[in-house]
């Protein structure tokens, strides 16, 4: 008598994924590597610094240590608006210092396949390029991934950032 088991098998996913935080700026949606987010604020004001670049809303005190906070709408040429109550500074962590970024509002956490990542298109000029690190169809949304180290643009920022 032959005995045959039946055992049930499940796919087995080999995608990679890495966690982001998705935020908006107007109607579109951006992402950041969620390891680098240290926390997400209320928006409050900030010291502004005299000569800073123009999108370097000011320094905030953030448990002892100055940071610099930049303006998302400002850094990346899109109109200004006056702030919500979704409002939020993310802080971020990027190569050992910590900035904060104010955006229009925080949505979720998005698992994001890797190998589902795309380029920037070449339509973006080339200053908006750098800031990206590329784009994924996730459903019915794309998300915008951001390059954080161009973004917070070290030299010009470690004047105004103690952390």
């Amino acid at each position: 008598m032959q005995t045959t088991s039946t055992t049930e098998t499940k796919p087995v996913v080999d995608a990679h994924t890495e966690k982001y935080l998705v935020f908006q700026i107007g109607n579109e949606s951006y992402a950041i590597p969620l390891l680098q987010v240290q926390e997400i604020r209320s928006f409050t004001p900030v010291t502004r610094v005299p000569n800073a670049p123009n999108y370097v809303l000011g320094v905030m005190n953030l448990r002892g240590n100055i940071i610099a906070v930049l303006d998302a709408r400002t850094r990346f040429a899109i109109e200004p608006q006056p702030d919500e109550t979704n409002t939020v500074v993310v802080v971020v962590q990027v190569q050992g210092k910590t900035f904060g970024l104010r955006v229009d509002s925080v949505s979720d956490v998005a698992d994001v396949p890797v190998d589902q990542i795309q380029p920037p298109p070449p339509v973006a000029s080339e200053a908006t390029q750098k800031f990206l690190s590329g784009l994924v169809q996730l459903g019915d949304r794309v998300l915008i991934l951001l390059n954080l180290p161009e973004i917070f643009d070290l030299n010009a920022l470690s004047q105004f950032s103690a952390a």
